[in-house]
C-alpha cells in the first residue's frame, strides 16, 4: 500500500530529512504535499522535490489533500496544534522533537492518537546511531545487569541555531535543552529501559548569545535554503544546562548540554552497570579492574546522508503501518521524556530539584 504524505513546514529537517526518506520508498509512501506559510519556501520545497501541491494553510491542506500520513515538521510550540489537527483528519503523525515539551501536552496528543487508533511518533532518532544500537543489543542481552548510573553530554563550542527561530521562546519552548538535549535524553532513557524518573534538578543559562559559529556547526549538516536573519537580541531561551534526574530504581543520570560554552566539543553517552560499564562515543565496554572492549556495532547503510537516522526511522514506520513491526519510538517513553524536559525548565526556573510528582499532578 502507497500512502498520501503531507509535509507541515518547509525548513531545513524537511528538505534534508523528511522528504528524502520518503522518496526513498516510493513502494510505501507517496509525498504529495507540503505547506509552510512562507508561500516562498512551500514553493521552492515543491519544485526541488517535484511534490504536485503546495500550501500555505495546513487546515486547507488537510481538508484538501487527505493524507494517510504527515510529517509535522514546523517549530517546537506549533507540534501539538498541528499534529492534533492531522490526528483529526484521520491521519498518521510522525512529528519533529520534541513532540512536547510539558507531560500534560505529550499526553493529550498520545491520547488523541489511541482514540482516533493512529500513530504518533517522535523523531527521536539518534538511537539509531551505530554504537546507540549496539548498546542496546548488549543491554538487551542482559550483559550490562541493573543499571544505576549514566551521564550525557552534547556540547557545541559555538553552535546556537541561527537559521530560524530556535532562539525565540515562544516559538520554540526552549534553548539547547529542549532542541538537542532532548536526543541525548532520549538515548540515555531508552537504554536504561525507560525506568520512572522520581526528580530532576536543573541550572540553565544564556551565555555567548552574540558569537554565533558556522550552520554546520549549529547542526544544519543538510544546508539551509530558507534562513531568516538572526538577531541575538531576540534571544530568551538558554544556551547552556546541566543537572541531574533521579529514578525510582535508584539509578542517576546527569547531563550537560550546550549550544555554546568555552569546552570541548562533544556528543557522548556513558553508562554503568553491574555487569559492565559502556561508552557509545567511544564504542568501548569496561569489566573489571581492566577489561576493555570494543562494542560491536553494524555499519551504517545511509553514510552519505547527514540525517541518516531519519532514513532509519521511517523505514520502522513504513513497517510498523503495515504491522510488521513495532515503533521504534513508543509513547511511554516520549511522554516521560516530555515530562523530564518540563521538570528540568522548571528546577532552573524555581532554583530547586523539583519532585516528579509536581509534574504528573500527584
Amino acid at each position: 500500500m502507497i500512502r498520501k504524505v503531507a509535509v507541515i513546514g518547509c525548513g531545513m529537517i524537511a528538505g534534508a530529512a523528511h522528504i528524502p526518506a520518503y522518496q526513498r520508498l516510493p513502494e510505501s509512501f507517496r509525498v504529495e504535499a507540503v505547506c509552510d506559510p512562507r508561500e516562498q519556501a512551500a514553493r521552492e520545497t515543491a519544485e526541488r522535490f517535484h511534490i504536485p501541491r503546495r500550501y500555505t494553510d495546513p487546515l486547507r491542506m488537510l481538508q484538501e489533500v487527505k493524507p494517510d500520513l504527515v510529517s509535522v515538521c514546523s517549530p517546537n510550540g506549533l507540534h501539538k496544534e498541528h499534529t492534533l489537527a492531522a490526528l483529526e483528519a484521520g491521519a498518521h503523525v510522525l512529528c519533529e522533537k520534541p513532540v512536547a515539551l510539558t507531560y500534560r501536552d505529550a499526553a493529550e496528543m498520545y491520547d488523541a492518537a489511541a482514540r482516533k487508533g493512529l500513530l504518533l511518533e517522535a523523531c527521536q532518532c539518534w538511537r539509531y546511531i551505530p554504537e546507540r544500537m549496539a548498546a542496546r543489543r548488549l543491554i538487551e542481552a542482559g550483559e550490562m545487569g541493573d543499571i544505576y548510573y549514566a551521564e550525557m553530554t552534547h556540547i557545541r563550542r559555538r553552535g546556537i541555531p541561527t537559521w530560524g527561530k530556535f532562539h525565540i521562546r515562544s516559538f520554540s519552548g526552549g534553548g539547547a535543552f529542549a532542541d538537542i538535549g532532548v536526543h541525548v535524553l532520549d538515548s540515555a532513557l531508552w537504554l536504561m529501559g525507560n525506568p520512572r524518573a522520581t526528580a530532576v534538578s536543573a541550572t540553565m543559562g544564556k551565555v555567548h548569545a552574540e558569537e554565533t559559529g558556522s550552520l554546520k556547526g549549529s547542526g544544519a549538516f543538510g544546508g539551509v535554503t530558507h534562513a531568516r536573519p538572526f538577531d541575538p537580541k531576540e534571544m530568551d531561551v538558554e544556551s547552556f544546562s546541566c543537572g541531574t534526574v533521579r529514578f525510582d530504581t535508584g539509578a542517576a543520570l546527569q547531563f550537560k548540554v550546550a549550544w555554546a560554552a568555552n569546552l570541548a566539543e562533544e556528543n557522548t553517552l556513558r553508562l554503568a552497570g553491574t555487569g559492565c560499564g559502556l561508552d557509545t562515543e567511544k564504542g568501548c565496554v569496561y569489566r573489571g579492574e581492566a577489561e576493555t572492549l570494543p562494542l560491536a556495532t553494524e555499519p551504517n547503510r545511509f553514510p552519505e546522508e547527514p540525517f541518516y537516522g531519519h532514513f532509519y526511522l521511517i523505514e520502522n514506520l513504513a513497517e510498523a503501518l503495515a504491522g510488521r513491526a513495532p515503533l521504534m519510538v513508543r509513547p511511554e517513553e516520549t511522554v516521560q521524556t516530555a515530562a523530564v524536559i518540563e521538570a528540568a525548565y522548571r528546577s532552573a526556573a524555581l532554583g530547586r530539584e523539583v519532585a516528579m510528582g509536581e509534574i504528573y499532578g500527584q
